[in-house]
């Protein structure tokens, strides 16, 4: 996963959740009062789109085959997979850690460790996603295909326009087996101070779970590739 000329992720990485958060800062009037849902549906949008499209790029460039055939299992070689695009996910986090700060003024109620852990929670559940959703797509377009049925529904149900308890009960027991419905919790309690601890480690508790079930249905995925 060579990053040397590619000027499209590294633009996704560095620069694209920098000018959302400042464009977010200039259209609101009290931007902070969303930097919550900002910071937790960006992580987990940009990193779906870097990590589907980008290990589409190596089966279709033919890479993923050639490592395949190499003495590597496949469990190993989906977790270098997910170290390098959850490197690019980390550095991605502390960008949107500094836009928050520089354009929002946001002050992070409980301290940045903890927002951190929450963002790179979210960050690898959408990893893992993104690399399985990959898997099912012959090229970008469809790779991008799935964010309408896979991503948004979360973004609506997941707490960022109503609280997910105000939703329909049909609605609201769907939101609960969201990734995004607890990125957005634990968002709210670390950036806002909004609930109780207990929310938190709810919410860091559903995220890890979601994080291993995502990248380990990756790892048995990749096995069956031929």
């Amino acid at each position: 996963m060579g990053l040397r000329g590619d000027r499209r992720t590294l633009g996704l990485v560095l620069v694209v959740p920098a000018f959302v958060v400042w464009l977010f800062g200039e259209v609101f009037g009290n931007p902070e009062a969303v930097a919550h849902v900002l910071l937790g549906v960006v992580v987990f949008f940009l990193t779906y789109l870097l990590t589907a499209v980008g290990f589409l790029r190596e089966r279709t460039a033919g890479t993923l085959e050639r490592v395949l055939v190499a003495p590597v299992s496949r469990s190993g070689l989906v977790t270098g997979y997910v170290l390098g695009f959850g490197l690019l996910a980390t550095v991605q986090s502390l960008v949107l850690l500094g836009a928050a700060v520089g354009f929002l003024e946001v002050t992070f109620e409980h301290g940045v460790g903890l927002f951190l852990l929450v963002e790179l929670l979210g960050a690898t559940t959408a990893l893992g996603i993104g690399i399985v959703l990959s898997l099912f797509a012959e090229n970008e377009f469809q790779a991008i295909q799935f964010i309408p049925v896979v991503i948004t529904p979360q973004v609506i149900l997941g707490g960022t326009f109503v609280p997910v308890e105000d939703l329909a009960w049909y609605l609201e027991y769907p939101a609960r087996l969201m990734p995004v419905t607890y990125l957005i919790q634990g968002m709210e309690y670390v950036v806002l101070g909004r609930g109780e601890a207990a929310d938190l480690w709810v919410a860091v508790g559903a995220l890890a779970a979601f994080s291993v079930a995502s990248v380990g249905l990756a790892v048995a995925l990749v096995r069956r590739v031929e």
